[in-house]
């Protein structure tokens, strides 16, 4: 549902302020918290805006156009759609592939995982690493990112990631729908093994 904020009505000059002093009060937000390395939701926005003492929106306007606009209006805002309601980031401060790694990381370490995995299968046809995992951004423990992948053989949805383990007892991990089984196996011993020994 559409959550309008209410405005005295268009068409005068001071509503045409209120509404610039609206974006850049949002604008403002989206860049402070993209340079803590953070998202802000669409909802966190909508909040920020009705505590302020101006009406920002035309009547009848709903903050997910009011942001779309906004979006428009300025080439380094960018919106991520999320479970429910948007996100969004400076592109100023944070690149598109990290917001998303942001963005599913707030789904739990399964879809942090699953993504990233597919991502790295669909885009540079490699797989990756269970230990990067365990480094920042992800930050979970080496526990955790097995317990994680045990739990995705039991979980719908999570059918095309898969697991590989190197000579030197490396596990990783791929997408099935972007990578056969037996060539995840030998790119794996390459980055695992075969780069070290063959330099």
């Amino acid at each position: 549902m559409k959550t309008p904020i209410a405005s005295e009505g268009p068409g005068s000059n001071e509503g045409a302020g209120r509404e610039d002093a609206a974006a850049k009060k949002a604008a403002a937000a989206i860049r402070e918290r993209s340079a803590a390395s953070q998202l802000i939701s669409e909802s966190e926005i909508l909040n920020l805006l009705n505590a302020e003492p101006f009406t920002p929106l035309e009547a009848g306007q709903d903050i997910h156009g009011f942001l779309t606009q906004l979006v428009d209006d300025h080439k380094d805002l960018h919106g991520l759609p999320g479970t429910g309601f948007s996100w969004y980031y400076s592109s100023d401060h944070m690149t598109e592939a990290y917001a998303t790694l942001l963005l599913h990381r707030q789904d739990g370490p399964l879809r942090l995982i699953a993504e990233t995995v597919r991502q790295n299968a669909g885009t540079y046809r490699r797989p990756v690493p269970l230990d990067l995992f365990t480094r920042p951004p992800f930050n979970l423990t080496h526990d955790q990112a097995l317990e994680s992948l045990a739990m995705m053989t039991e979980t719908e949805g999570y059918g095309d990631i898969a697991r590989t383990t190197t000579s030197a007892s490396g596990i990783y991990l791929y997408c099935k729908t972007h990578l056969e089984a037996d060539h995840a196996a030998m790119l794996a011993e390459w980055l695992d093994v075969g780069q070290f020994e063959n330099p």
